[in-house]
């Protein structure tokens, strides 16, 4: 039985942690079965966005599985093998051209805080906690931390990691890690209002956005102005855009081309 479950819902693919009795912890068999699902999404045009989320009402990801008997440690790095298998999920979470949306249905710890942030966006439930307890059992979240830098302010992050104190989802979305919250009982309710908002909009729009928003990212000043003047011109030329165009002078909704 497969530790991720891949559900087609609408527009969005949700994938599912599916270990509620280890607290949907991490382990080698989720990162492949993550990353293979995503890979599902990328050559399917026709979903305009991932959900990423937990198993049951109490725990998103708890983090790496480090317990006694867990089978595929994460944390159990073969100085051999170059290629950690959270490591690659990330590579392709970042190569993932649709928005990955993570639904926050319960706390999120260590690499489960870690897929929080590789994804562009965030939805929680109220009573979710968010944190790296890792100082505590005398490690610190180094895998996660170039996604953690990206998203949270340094000296809130340093806290949480020298501390090992969470954040309430409230805490979380005033920090800018989190989009939205909500009750528990309204999650998914906030969900689909929150995907509504974007996947009828243009696909080609959106997928290339993406891309330019983690281009730019890594770049000087100068060349991003360089690479946004470059690639807006390239944008203007796809059909989304003049489908676009001619929709918003003729005062209709478009009809974005099939791809």
């Amino acid at each position: 039985m497969s530790d991720v479950k891949c559900e087609r819902r609408g527009a969005a693919l949700w994938i599912i942690i599916d270990r509620e009795e280890r607290r949907n912890a991490l382990n080698e068999d989720v990162a492949h079965g993550i990353a293979d699902s995503i890979r599902l999404a990328q050559a399917d045009r026709s979903i305009r966005a991932v959900v990423l989320t937990g198993a049951g009402d109490r725990v998103f990801c708890a983090g790496g599985d480090v317990k006694p008997d867990a089978d595929g440690n994460p944390f159990d790095v073969d100085p051999a093998q170059p290629r950690n298998p959270i490591v690659e999920l990330f590579k392709e979470m970042e190569r993932c051209d649709v928005p990955i949306v993570a639904r926050i249905n319960g706390h999120a710890f260590g690499g489960g805080f870690g897929l929080v942030c590789a994804c562009d966006m965030a939805v929680a439930a109220e009573e979710a906690r968010l944190g790296t307890p890792e100082a505590r059992i005398g490690l610190f979240p180094m895998m996660i931390l170039p996604y953690m830098l990206r998203v949270v302010p340094r000296r809130a992050l340093l806290e949480m990691c020298v501390t090992g104190e969470p954040w309430t989802a409230d805490e979380a979305k005033a920090l800018g890690i989190v989009n939205h919250v909500a009750p528990a009982a309204e999650l998914d309710e906030k969900l689909d209002w929150f995907l509504e908002r974007f996947v009828h909009n243009s696909p080609t729009a959106v997928r290339l956005g993406k891309h330019a928003l983690h281009a730019v990212q890594d770049m000087t000043l100068p060349q991003s102005l360089d690479f946004a003047q470059s690639f807006l011109a390239q944008m203007a030329r796809t059909q989304d855009a003049r489908e676009g165009f001619r929709a918003f002078n003729e005062r209709r909704r478009p009809d974005w081309p099939a791809r």
